[in-house]
């Protein structure tokens, strides 16, 4: 039995079904999830709303994980549409909701459940012409059906971090019979393309062309867009560190070294704003910047005041960097550090926390000194401080201005290979 028929084997009759069925039981404890299931019950339904729309129309479909991924897509979804193609986008997270802008995308809902029935009978009222999953959400039977039905599917923007489990000798070869069954893989680095490489040997394409979150990042930010524009005047007259996708540790730090950073900067407020906005993240951000003697206010409050300005808000953080003197990105004392690129195509540098493997940008930000990681929370205001007292650095902005341009790159690799679906 080869390894691709085992793995597919040993998914579909075991890990899928007890994937299922854990999901269906943590969704009574989870409106997040349940969403999520519904979503995914009425999908087909809405695949053939759109055909019958649209019954002719040359289609692309993106997969993504959530709302940083389906950012990254954006700028391929508009390519697409100039090139004749209707782009459709499905996602896993709910989260992806709160960044999709009217008519960016032609279609776009929950992704299938990811048995052999749901994948095929969704790739076949879709018929997309080309599959591309943006960065890791790679679904087994999202690759191995989409080939079946002869649909050219690629991983774009493609990230194998140092240590990965998909390196593991035990676990190299499950991820080999995925992976190799992709038509290619488009990294965002040759670093990451030898990764790959080492995970499907030469059974499948692989080169590196660079990420398309870069062509996203920058364009937004020239765009200028003020999140809200009443507020606008005051904001852009205060002197603010924006703390984004802060997670409670980084909370617990950066309030407590407010105090410290204003001994030499004493004009300098924090914009917060938390990973996951909901009333308890308020709540949580409220009560530590109390303990630590801070005045605080949200957004639409009396903002320009207070110590401690808290926008718990889904969004707007990407356009939130254009007030600040210096960024620092959460998530770097937990699990890894969330996007640095926003702040840094505002021309921000970025301090953040040492977990920072899972980010390519991140590590190619600290290596230009461009980025300060902070080790300890001891060190958050010695370093805030000393970038604070540097001049402002045009390679900032440069960092992110000379990586983009990867979009056509990527479409010239898919598009070329287009297969029309077997019925």
């Amino acid at each position: 039995m080869s390894n691709y028929s085992l793995t597919s084997l040993l998914y579909n009759g075991i890990g899928y079904p007890v994937l299922s069925v854990g999901a269906h039981v943590a969704a009574v404890f989870s409106p997040k999830l349940r969403e999520g299931l519904r979503g995914r019950h009425l999908l087909q339904g809405h695949v053939r709303e759109f055909r019958l729309r649209n019954p002719d129309a040359r289609v692309v479909l993106f997969h993504c994980a959530s709302a940083g991924e389906l950012e990254g897509v954006k700028p391929l979804a508009a390519a697409c549409r100039a090139r004749g193609y209707l782009p459709c986008v499905t996602f896993f997270s709910p989260s992806a909701l709160t960044v999709l802008g009217e008519n960016e995308f032609s279609f776009a809902d929950y992704s299938p459940f990811d048995s052999r029935r749901a994948v095929r009978e969704f790739l076949q009222a879709l018929r997309p012409e080309a599959v591309m999953i943006s960065k890791h959400d790679v679904w087994p039977n999202l690759v191995w059906q989409s080939g079946n039905l002869g649909v050219s599917v690629w991983l774009i923007n493609g990230n194998f971090h140092e240590g990965s489990l998909k390196s593991w000798p035990l676990l190299r070869g499950i991820h080999r019979s995925i992976y190799s069954k992709l038509k290619g893989i488009l990294t965002v680095s040759e670093t990451d393309a030898q990764r790959a490489r080492h995970i499907v040997g030469s059974e499948c394409f692989v080169d590196a062309v660079g990420d398309s979150r870069f062509d996203r990042v920058w364009w937004r930010a020239q765009m200028g867009r003020a999140p809200f524009p009443e507020l606008d005047t005051g904001l852009r007259n205060r002197a603010f560190v924006v703390c984004g996708s802060t997670h409670e540790r980084d909370e617990e730090i950066l309030l407590s070294s407010l105090n410290n950073i204003r001994k030499q900067h004493p004009s300098l407020q924090m914009l917060v704003v938390p990973h996951d906005p909901s009333d308890a993240a308020l709540q949580r951000i409220q009560t530590r910047a109390e303990e630590c003697g801070l005045s605080h206010s949200e957004i639409r409050g009396n903002c320009c005041e207070a110590d401690v300005l808290i926008v718990n808000e889904k969004g707007v953080l990407a356009d939130l960097y254009r007030y600040g003197k210096l960024a620092y990105v959460g998530g770097g004392f937990g699990r890894g550090v969330h996007s640095v690129l926003e702040p840094m195509a505002h021309g921000l540098k970025v301090i953040c926390g040492p977990s920072i493997d899972v980010s390519r940008e991140a590590q190619d930000a600290r290596d230009e000194h461009l980025l300060r990681v902070v080790e300890a929370p001891d060190d958050l205001a010695s370093g805030a401080i000393d970038l604070l007292d540097k001049p402002d650095d045009s390679s900032v902005k440069n960092f992110v201005r000379h990586r983009s341009g990867t979009v056509d790159k990527i479409l010239d690799f898919v598009l070329a290979d287009r297969v029309a679906p077997r019925s």
